[in-house]
């Protein structure tokens, strides 16, 4: 009934997250979202059909966010730069600032998270949006009977429900570590439902694609994107509200 090694590699996931925040030094932070900004980006290109394109000018852009702490506008200036740049070569399309669009920019707003308010922030966020994965997941397959979406079959209206009220319920407690209760209680609702969307654009990504993941590198759970994509239009929420 239940995917073995879906559960087995989410728990992996989940360990390594909580040792990434016990430890929480800044240039292994970096280091690890370097290598997910690059993997993402990759896996983007394969799904979005524009496999020639570099990740080089974001890298830049990142760096420059990184030493300014600006993270997030140097992403939207990257992203209006690639604009300009496509429409001065009056390119047929536009297609190839998707790219920068999805998933970097969430991407930007994630590292802008960590360097406005620290681990606890990121750690806090994972939370909610695993909570809100893994209750649409059980709950979807002991209780889910009522379709939700023809962009994602497999989710049911139940488990989108028990998904979201589980991740209000951690996410609150969670965040009382730090935050008050009503910031904590609107926050992590905000961020369930914009989870749920993120899930959605994903599946849409893939569906327009023709394929069922995004990669391969984690077994059970596909790609980096099929893992992460909850989390990056969720982020948008959290940096929000903190």
């Amino acid at each position: 009934m239940f995917n073995a090694t879906r559960i087995f590699w989410g728990l992996g996931i989940v360990l390594a997250v909580i040792l990434m925040a016990l430890i929480d030094k800044f240039f292994i932070n970096f280091i690890v979202f370097a290598a997910l900004f690059y993997v993402a980006f990759e896996e983007a290109k394969k799904l979005f059909k524009l496999e020639n394109e570099s990740i080089i000018p974001l890298v830049l852009a990142f760096l420059i966010g990184t030493f300014s702490k600006e993270a997030l506008l140097c992403g939207i200036l990257a992203l209006l730069l690639m604009l300009g740049f496509l429409v001065y070569k009056k390119a047929q399309n536009l297609n190839p600032a998707l790219l920068y669009l999805y998933p970097s920019l969430p991407l930007f707003a994630l590292w802008q998270l960590y360097l406005d308010n620290g681990m606890f922030a990121v750690f806090w966020l994972i939370i909610i949006v695993a909570a809100c994965d893994s209750g649409a997941y059980f709950i979807g397959k002991f209780m889910g009977k009522t379709p939700f979406s023809q962009t994602s079959p497999n989710k049911t209206l139940e488990g989108v429900i028990g998904g979201v009220i589980l991740a209000v319920i951690l996410g609150s407690i969670v965040g009382l570590f730090v935050y008050d209760f009503w910031l904590c209680f609107f926050c992590s609702f905000a961020v369930a439902i914009f989870a749920v969307i993120g899930d959605l654009l994903e599946s849409y990504f893939k569906r327009q694609a023709g394929v069922k993941d995004s990669g391969n590198l984690i077994p059970g759970h596909g790609g980096i994107l099929d893992r992460i994509d909850a989390l990056l239009i969720a982020t948008f929420a959290m940096v929000t509200f903190l």
